[in-house]
């Protein structure tokens, strides 16, 4: 069953490692800059630190599961 989900979601999407690795990058140098000044009041910088630990977690995740193939 896991073999056939991962099949089907690989057919359906089909990740560039070069592109994964882009977002990691930015996204990390996007969590640096937000974390110099933190601002915990302001309801923007909450948003912009879930959406760059987000999408470090999910690029690095994608990293991997690509390694893995």
């Amino acid at each position: 069953m896991y073999r056939r989900v991962r099949n089907a979601v690989a057919e359906a999407y089909d990740p560039d490692p070069r592109a994964m690795v882009i977002v990691a990058m930015g996204s990390s140098f996007l969590l640096f800059s937000l974390l110099s000044y933190p601002d915990g009041s302001n309801p923007y910088y909450l948003f912009g630190l879930v959406v760059a630990v987000l999408s470090l977690v999910v690029s690095v995740a994608m990293l991997a599961v690509e390694k893995l193939r």
